[in-house]
């Protein structure tokens, strides 16, 4: 992702929730400042529809991100 940020190319990384505050202090030291967006947390016990929900709620936010000027 370090390298997609330093080419400029649109581009966005899905984490759950409840990495935030370690993905926040990451983008920090490493002065990371590309798309971040969270998901509800927790994924992984999740079946397929209730995946695709997830990603339906998060959806305009990706478009957004990687569309911005």
């Amino acid at each position: 992702m370090l390298d997609i940020d330093r080419k400029g190319l649109p581009a966005v990384a899905l984490f759950s929730e409840e990495f935030e505050s370690g993905v926040e202090a990451w983008r920090d030291v490493h002065g990371f400042d590309a798309g971040a967006i969270y998901v509800r947390h927790p994924i992984q016990p999740l079946t397929v529809d209730e995946v695709h929900a997830r990603a339906d709620e998060i959806f305009d936010q990706v478009i957004a991100a990687i569309t911005a000027p």
